[in-house]
């Protein structure tokens, strides 16, 4: 993906990267429930809309942050139909899938921050390779095999509170790594898709709001649209300012 269409990695981006799986947990709920295509054509029909983006992308030189918050978007909805799927069919050991994922998630996030150094720019994402989006998609399923999990063991309030603790203190670490911070990047995008599942879930289902899941996914979308219009704000600002 070209830098151009990259967001910088700063406070603002971890809060619209947990709006995005937040979000995306709902819609990927949504997209399942409705269409009902099935785990292969459901994937297949999401896999095609991301290589339209990826095409679009190429071919614009203008500085869009559009494009990366599509895909992400995109790739989380079916991180959330792929979890699920494993969930209710497969049936693997949620704790078992987790390591397996964790491992791959090492391999490609490595991959993706090859060359990447301390004294380099740390707010910038790592290479957006492929690498970089499959590590994206098996953190998304990480997340949500997790983020259930979790929710199962303990509740959709309780485990909601406790990964968003857990992921405040990872960013509040991440802010005061300085050139290290590039080396927290997978652990945090891990843990914001797991934290995202638990409190997407818990929004679309809880009796106290008792609002839905088709309400809950207008919701957390409208909140992810405002956090990508304040980064790009925020992105063209700088640009403006060192400009």
């Amino acid at each position: 993906m070209n830098a151009l269409h990259m967001p910088r990695v700063s406070l603002r981006y971890w809060l619209t990267i947990t709006m995005a799986s937040l979000f995306g947990t709902n819609m990927g709920d949504l997209y399942a429930h409705e269409l009902k295509l099935g785990i292969v054509a459901g994937v297949a029909v999401l896999a095609a809309l991301a290589a339209v983006v990826f095409v679009a992308e190429k071919r614009d030189a203008a500085p869009r942050l559009l494009y990366y918050w599509l895909v992400i978007v995109i790739i989380r909805t079916g991180a959330t139909n792929i979890a699920d799927y494993e969930r209710h069919h497969i049936r693997w050991p949620e704790l078992l899938v987790c390591l397996g994922l964790a491992a791959i998630i090492a391999v490609f996030g490595a991959l993706s921050l090859k060359g990447k150094s301390a004294q380099g720019d740390d707010t910038t994402l790592p290479s957006t390779g492929v690498a970089y989006w499959i590590a994206m998609l098996m953190a998304g399923i990480f997340g949500t095999v997790l983020g259930d999990y979790c929710s199962h063991a303990v509740g959709q309030g309780l485990a909601s509170l406790g990964l968003g603790a857990v992921l405040v203190l990872l960013v509040a670490i991440w802010q005061v790594s300085g050139p290290l911070r590039f080396m927290l990047y997978w652990v945090v995008v891990a843990v914001a898709r797991t934290a995202g599942t638990s409190m997407g879930d818990w929004v679309a289902e809880n009796d106290l709001l008792n609002i839905g899941l088709p309400l809950s996914t207008a919701l957390t979308g409208a909140a992810f649209v405002l956090c990508t219009l304040a980064v790009a704000k925020r992105q063209r600002a700088l640009a403006a300012a060192t400009a």
